[in-house]
């Protein structure tokens, strides 16, 4: 084989590379133009009242162009309406620095919760964020979970102390935050969660540090909606876990701000790489969408492998049902028993209730194949601590920590690891305490293009490489393995951990291309 030698992770440069669509669920030419239709905006919900172009209604769709390129992974209409493509333009230009908008006079945060008061009784402490935040651990031991839900969910940005605020990248944020919290009329609530990679800084005892750093390292715009921490703050939550940076507990601090605020159901975590070609609140809700409707037969198998539609006639229940001919009931049902563990999500029922899971929410829902990493020469394959049965415990890895994660498994994490000090690397964490307890998780198949001039079939059995629970497993190019980088197609992939191919589909959007809804990562304009 070949491999691209490789640190612990590869940061690419950004040089362009234009990278062509393919849409192959289209069955038509034309396309749906003219401004979106929607509820018009509360002005308790505008960022400044009275102020219309925060509206949606100020967003136009364009003529859908496209260029036929293959190999395409994932379904084109699982995150929107691939027929109407939402104007570049007509999203951001409105949120630039230039005009008579003075952008220091915004305070994200209240203008959140103004707007979400108007449709949810907020508790009486939700404006005192950082005072909540920096209470000290040992004032807060783990409950359990309660199990009461409140229709809020939260949108977390990851975010560092030294992440720099240029004009593309404040005027996304911006877009972002208005079209996620605004424009649905108070949902979903968007915060930052900044690392602050200096560990001696006390953020929990020290205001004036804890003030220093806020100003230092977020925009006066979003302070009020940012929250600090770094390793001394997770240390202090999880002492029986050996390890707190970011590269292997990516979850810790999201574990933290749900036991903080737990008026949230379920919390995105978002990377500020990823972007959306189309509106961020409504793609997240199709994906919400999607993976309600799956059921939990052979749910663990799809979520395994990618979706090619034109392996399946273009069609998802094709996939579907494929996997169930090939699976049988075979695959999981319930939770992956491991030796002194005890399950805590919902008692599976006969394997004869077919449709299971049908109308379930997911407490996990991903954007990459959840695989099992036992025999992919993954570079963190042997990662396991605290668990009983050590490497042979049942595991699922999903590269690219964006997720929805509900309050119950992020609980169920974070109980695990502060009380047995049980835990595995980021990409793993969430895939396997679900696979563990028997939740519902969803790999959602959204549409990735790639640059190579590729066969189906060689795509294919490039991205298929392990055994049928798990195809997406084996030794893939999708992993860094414990040999470097595999050659394969990623590099120019539109969604992937690394890699430029995102950036250069992002370029040829806000230059005008008129795209379907997608998710792209790593972006890093500037």
């Amino acid at each position: 084989m070949h491999y691209f030698p490789g640190g612990r992770r590869v940061v690419l440069g950004t040089s362009f590379v234009l990278v062509t669509i393919v849409l192959l669920t289209y069955k038509h030419s034309y396309s749906l133009t003219g401004t979106i239709l929607s509820t018009p905006v509360s002005p308790s919900c505008q960022t400044w009242l009275g102020w219309q172009d925060s509206s949606s209604e100020q967003s136009t769709y364009v003529e859908c162009k496209t260029s036929v390129k293959y190999p395409l992974v994932g379904d084109t209409n699982v995150l929107g309406n691939p027929e109407r493509c939402l104007s570049a333009s007509s999203r951001l230009n409105q949120y630039s620095s230039s005009g008579n908008r003075n952008w220091s006079d915004v305070r994200w945060g209240q203008v959140q919760r103004r707007c979400a008061a108007r449709e949810y009784k907020l508790p009486s402490l939700e404006d005192q964020l950082h005072q909540i935040w920096r209470r000290p651990a040992d004032s807060q031991e783990t409950a359990p979970f309660s199990g009461t839900n409140t229709g809020r969910t939260a949108v977390v940005l990851r975010t560092w102390d030294n992440y720099e605020y240029t004009e593309k990248r404040l005027t996304w944020l911006r877009a972002l935050i208005t079209e996620v919290a605004l424009q649905r009329n108070g949902a979903y609530q968007v915060f930052f969660l900044v690392n602050v990679k200096d560990t001696d800084v006390r953020l929990e005892e020290d205001d004036a540090a804890y003030e220093q750093f806020l100003i230092k390292c977020v925009p006066e715009e979003f302070r009020d909606m940012a929250v600090l921490f770094n390793e001394r703050t997770l240390k202090a939550w999880y002492p029986k876990v050996t390890e707190h940076g970011a590269q292997d507990q990516m979850y810790q601090a999201l574990q933290i701000f749900s036991h903080k605020f737990p008026q949230y159901d379920h919390v995105w975590q978002l990377e500020m790489d990823l972007r959306f070609t189309d509106h961020v609140h409504d793609s997240l809700e199709s994906a919400i969408t999607f993976a309600k409707a799956q059921r939990r037969r052979n749910l663990w198998e799809r979520n395994g492998r990618f979706y090619i539609p034109q392996l399946h006639n273009n069609s998802y229940e094709n996939f579907a049902d494929a996997v169930d001919a090939e699976i049988g009931d075979k695959g999981v049902w319930g939770p992956m028993s491991t030796s002194d563990f005890v399950p805590r999500g919902p008692q599976a029922p006969a394997r004869a209730k077919l449709d299971w899971g049908i109308g379930e929410d997911a407490d996990l829902i991903s954007f990459m194949p959840m695989f099992d990493p036992v025999g992919s020469n993954w570079i963190y394959e042997d990662y396991v601590y605290g668990f009983a049965d050590g490497t042979a415990t049942p595991r699922r890895v999903a590269i690219v920590s964006i997720t929805r994660s509900s309050r119950r498994l992020l609980q169920l994490v974070s109980e695990a690891q502060r009380e047995t000090g049980r835990w595995v690397v980021s990409e793993a964490t969430l895939e396997t305490f679900a696979l563990l307890h028997g939740l519902k998780a969803v790999t959602v198949p959204h549409p990735i293009s790639f640059a190579n001039e590729m066969k189906v079939e060689e795509l294919d059995a490039d991205i298929h490489k392990g055994p049928p629970h798990t195809k997406a497993g084996g030794e893939s190019s999708m992993l860094y393995t414990k040999n470097g980088f595999l050659l394969g197609p990623w590099w120019q992939a539109s969604y992937w951990f690394t890699g430029d191919g995102a950036q250069g589909v992002w370029e040829a959007y806000v230059d005008g291309q008129g795209l379907p809804p997608m998710l792209l990562h790593p972006v890093k304009e500037k």
